[in-house]
């Protein structure tokens, strides 16, 4: 292609230069011409119009070729990925235009901040992989897609992680429905930030931290010392508890999903941020299997980059195929806030923010990457850029090849949603539909919202919560087609079994917007009515003691046990309380437990009263972060103990103590 656009730029150009030339002399000549004939009183001829009118179009015609070809993007290398023509995106392909284009932004980035403001983070129950365990494992956003948690289970086991401790339980479960500490696992100066579950393998992920020292200080009283980490995967085999496979990269991981099953295998996806600034930014990746060290570095054609983009950061994506233990990476340049991810696809954003003297604009850059669990491979598919910010992973989701997401933006507040589409012949995403107006009352930003295949839920915010019902049938045309309004808002919505009734965690407000305590709230999406709801204690600043409490479910989706077959709804709650006659602080820890029936003949049924499992007050921090199900047994887990408690029997059956109070 770029051969050809030179062919026929130098032939239109001398086709235009010719005509130009013999437009020109042919008009001197005919000046010469009739001043000759009037110096000899010859009568003069006037000049046909119709020849210069037909050289006059030949240059418009081969001055428009020119200007076509020129601006065609004919006389550059047409770039094909995965048989799609890239009109958006354009491979590094060398270290030296991988430097060239960081050190090009770093010169002209005043009036750019890719970060967005300071916004906090805000059917997942699948059957067990054995049949006689029932349980229920982490609340995910897309079936079949695992997401990374603290705690996983088989059914038989529970791995808990806790925060606070480089180290893994291992419990077991007997038939008797009894918890053994079976064993604890060091993981020495890795810390860990999630984990996963496979058949055989326990995948732990987290960083490793490495300390050095400071260069000698005249204070020789003070120790100084700095440190760097890497983002590290360790896969330990569950049966022998050894180390299979270890991944340490220069990425700092940002998020990871694992798909597949124990039939067509499993791939585990990493999403991570890659520092640019430095000597080498390129992305390295050093595997240990079997006691053999492997490092290998980023292929420069496997780094991409859009024109315009900053160029702060680096996005990579790593799969790992957990057969073979082989790993493929693509890179982003410029920088991932949220990704999304169905079973086949995965989408990473990045706010921009550009401010000059008269404006703040925002807008959001989507890519889209084609998955292959089978091979754990990634490729890029396309991209789209779109007003506003997104500011969770749950105001995006797929659905027949359409994206569909929920934006909003600042001065002034204004929330949309937009239906995306690939393209199929080139790397663009093209906006299908859109609601630009009358998602929320004026001053209303968003706070959750929640896709259910053609029906979308989105929740607004500042003195009353509207739900809004939409209608994504039609994807062109999507429709506000109901609407409810309570005080207070969810900051989580769950569909409960049906597209016509969710659940809602989130918290009270008084009728000036001002946030009163936590409440799980009952829809009836279709007919906009509010079924039912439970108040928790929120908010007490009394004359002798102050107290507040809240809930890590209100930011993170993980942290709550969500099963509509088993009707079961459970998060934990903390409650902070401060005397002021006696200086004392202390904490309260709980795991709240409901039963949700959308059957009862009565509405306000539907939200039973709570089981609630508590851990002793203490003056330090140790709350209950999660609660797992097996078989009608709730096992509660903090950094200090696990606790269970016997659904049916209603009773607490033990406690076992993970360190010293």
């Amino acid at each position: 292609m770029k051969t050809l656009g030179w062919i026929i730029l130098i032939a239109s150009t001398l086709i235009f230069l010719w005509i130009f030339v013999q437009t020109i002399r042919g008009l001197m000549w005919n000046r010469k011409l009739n001043m000759f004939k009037e110096k000899h009183d010859i009568e003069r001829i006037p000049l046909r119009p119709l020849g210069l009118i037909k050289k006059s179009y030949g240059l418009v015609l081969s001055s428009l070729l020119i200007v076509t070809v020129a601006f065609s993007g004919m006389l550059s290398d047409v770039q094909i990925s995965d048989g799609k023509t890239l009109v958006n995106a354009i491979p590094v392909e060398s270290a030296t235009h991988l430097k060239q284009l960081i050190e090009d932004y770093n010169t002209n980035t005043y009036y750019k901040n890719t970060l967005s403001p300071n916004f906090s983070d805000a059917e997942s129950s699948m059957d067990g992989i054995a049949e006689s365990r029932d349980y229920i494992k982490t609340n995910v956003q897309v079936e079949g897609v695992d997401e990374g948690d603290i705690i996983k289970t088989d059914g038989y086991q529970i791995y808990y992680a806790s925060r606070y401790h480089n180290e893994i339980q291992i419990l077991t479960i007997n038939d008797d429905k009894e918890a053994i500490l079976e064993d604890t696992i060091k993981l020495g100066d890795m810390y860990t930030d999630s984990i996963y579950l496979t058949e055989k393998y326990l995948i732990v992920i987290g960083y490793t931290y490495e300390y050095f020292a400071m260069p000698e200080s005249e204070l020789d009283y003070v120790y100084f010392r700095f440190h760097t980490y890497t983002g590290s995967v360790v896969i330990f085999d569950r049966e022998t508890r050894e180390i299979a496979y270890q991944l340490e990269t220069t990425t700092n991981f940002y998020q990871h999903r694992l798909m597949g099953d124990e039939n067509s295998g499993y791939a585990l996806f990493l999403v991570g941020n890659q520092n640019v600034y430095g000597e080498d930014p390129v992305p390295y990746f050093t595997t240990y299997v079997s006691g053999e060290k492997n490092t290998i570095p980023m292929d420069f054609n496997d780094i991409y980059y859009t024109p315009g983009t900053p160029v702060d950061n680096m996005t990579v994506i790593a799969g790992i195929d957990l057969d073979d233990l082989s790993i493929n990476s693509k890179a982003f340049l410029g920088g991932v806030n949220l990704i999304y991810a169905s079973n086949d696809t995965l989408y990473t954003t990045q706010s921009i923010w550009e401010y000059d003297l008269l404006e703040t604009k925002n807008y959001t850059q989507i890519i889209k990457y084609n998955l292959d669990v089978d091979l754990a491979t990634v490729s890029y598919a396309g991209q789209a850029q779109i007003d506003g910010y997104i500011n969770d992973s749950y105001w995006m989701d797929e659905y027949e090849g359409n994206l569909r997401v929920v934006t909003t933006s600042w001065n002034p507040i204004i929330n949309k949603l937009y239906v995306i589409k690939e393209d199929d012949d080139t790397d663009k995403m093209e906006i299908v539909g859109s609601i630009t107006s009358g998602l929320g009352k004026e001053g209303e930003t968003v706070k959750s919202v929640r896709f259910n295949e053609d029906i979308g839920h989105v929740v607004t915010f500042r003195q009353t919560d509207p739900l809004y019902r939409i209608d994504l049938s039609d994807p062109t045309n999507p429709t506000i087609v109901g609407e409810i309004e309570e005080p207070g808002f969810s900051t989580y919505l769950h569909i409960w079994n049906q597209e016509d009734h969710a659940i809602g965690f989130g918290f009270t407000a008084d009728l000036d917007g001002r946030v009163t305590g936590m409440k799980i709230s009952a829809y009836d999406t279709l007919n906009s009515i509010i079924l039912d709801t439970y108040e928790l204690q929120g908010y007490v600043n009394g004359e002798t003691e102050y107290y507040y409490s809240y809930s890590e479910a209100s930011y993170n989706p993980k942290a709550m046990m969500i099963s509509p077959s088993h009707m079961i709804f459970g998060f934990p709650v903390v409650g902070y309380g401060y005397n002021y006659e006696t200086n004392q602080s202390v904490y309260e820890s709980y795991y709240y437990i409901f039963t949700i029936d959308f059957n009862q003949p009565n509405v306000d049924d539907i939200l039973q009263k709570p089981i609630i499992i508590a851990s002793d007050i203490s003056e330090t921090y140790m709350p209950i972060e999660r609660g797992i199900y097996i078989d009608q047994v709730i096992y509660t887990f903090s950094s200090q103990s696990m606790t269970s408690y016997d659904l049916a029997t209603n009773t607490y059956l033990q406690t076992i103590e993970f360190m010293s109070k």
